[in-house]
């Protein structure tokens, strides 16, 4: 009488396959968290461009001044926010009396999760960018774009460099 085998898997080789699969899994899990948190910057620093890229047209576009500023965080009323981590808000100063009305608003940005926004100088509370497109008293200002969890030897910050004459440039920097 013959012995057949039956095809399928021993319970040894599921087991081996189980562990091979783990230590492949746990290699590379920390390389795609950076890559995730790399693309969320990556991002978060375009959605911030392109506000300050449509500040500016707008300001050209309307003659008028135009500014972006943090979102309130009710998404209600005259002000700005504190927090540039919350989003951004982008409004032209239509009738000059250096408050937003609701009509003024040109679009609101929401930030990612698990990005943080911030300015220099810290004190900066709008970038303000005047009919000609450059900014208010030829001022230059950084926005700095990171991730929550920034770690030294990645380059996952961004600086955003706002220059007196309305030109925007960005630059990669190791997390501080």
């Amino acid at each position: 009488m013959s012995r057949r085998r039956r095809a399928g898997f021993t319970l040894i080789e599921l087991l081996v396959t189980v562990a091979v699969a783990a230590i492949l899994l746990a290699l590379a899990l920390p390389s795609f968290t950076a890559a995730l948190r790399s693309n969320r910057v990556s991002s978060a620093t375009n959605l911030t461009l392109a506000s300050l890229n449509l500040a500016r047209a707008e300001a050209l576009r309307s003659k008028t001044s135009a500014r972006v500023c943090p979102a309130p965080s009710s998404g209600v009323g005259k002000a700005c926010g504190s927090d540039w981590s919350k989003g951004l808000l982008i409004w032209t100063d239509e009738n000059n009396d250096k408050t937003r009305q609701d009509a003024e608003v040109k679009r609101i940005v929401d930030t990612p999760r698990d990005i943080q926004i911030s300015m220099d100088p810290a004190s900066t509370s709008e970038i303000v960018f005047d009919d000609r497109g450059r900014t208010l008293n030829r001022t230059s200002y950084t926005v700095i774009v990171k991730p929550s969890v920034c770690k030294s030897d990645e380059q996952t910050r961004r600086s955003i460099s706002v220059s007196g004459v309305g030109r925007v440039q960005v630059k990669r920097e190791n997390c501080i």
